[in-house]
């Protein structure tokens, strides 16, 4: 919930939180941060909503647009009676729900995303605390591979090992220089 909504709410200031209201659901329209912004106002304030005027204009589902949200959204705006709030949240669900479906992908993306940095940033980690066992590792591999090289006579896997053992050993002299 937004800085800004909650202090509207602690002013009283009903016209903006009837605003922060309606244009939540333009911004999102799952509904799940109105409905909480809704339950927050509803518990602190009085007179949240209007007696409704009656006025109100109707289509059938398969009729509603943009064009009727926003009709729809204007009437609310100009009298905040529950019953035209339950009216534009249900149009603006079914309207907007493209929006909403954009928002959910989004949101399953960011939510993989930091998943992997996650998962990155806990390999690291392990990496960082298990360094001597990774280059001892390194080190013994080379001195084996050097020790079969020169009793199978091969030079490319002496040659090999001979590396693997050098850099095994300089990784773990920097490490314990530490």
């Amino acid at each position: 919930m937004k800085d800004k909504f909650k202090k509207a709410v602690e002013r009283g200031d009903l016209s903006d939180v009837r605003l922060f209201l309606s244009n939540e659901l333009m911004l999102d329209p799952r509904g799940a941060s109105f409905q909480e912004m809704l339950s927050y106002a509803e518990s602190q304030l009085n007179g949240l909503f209007e007696p409704d005027n009656g006025v109100r204009s109707e289509k059938d589902t398969a009729e509603w647009n943009k064009d009727f949200l926003y009709q729809i959204k204007n009437e609310l705006d100009d009298n905040f009676s529950r019953e035209k709030l339950t009216i534009y949240e249900q149009v603006a669900k079914q309207v907007l729900r493209d929006k909403a479906r954009q928002l959910d992908e989004e949101e399953a993306r960011r939510q993989q995303q930091q998943e992997n940095q996650d998962d990155e940033k806990q390999t690291e980690n392990w990496f960082e605390g298990h360094k001597k066992e990774v280059y001892t590792g390194v080190t013994i591999g080379g001195a084996v591979l050097t020790t079969i090289g020169l009793c199978v006579s091969r030079a490319a896997l002496t040659t090999l090992g001979v590396v693997g053992l050098a850099v095994g050993g300089y990784m773990l002299y920097k490490e314990s220089k530490k």
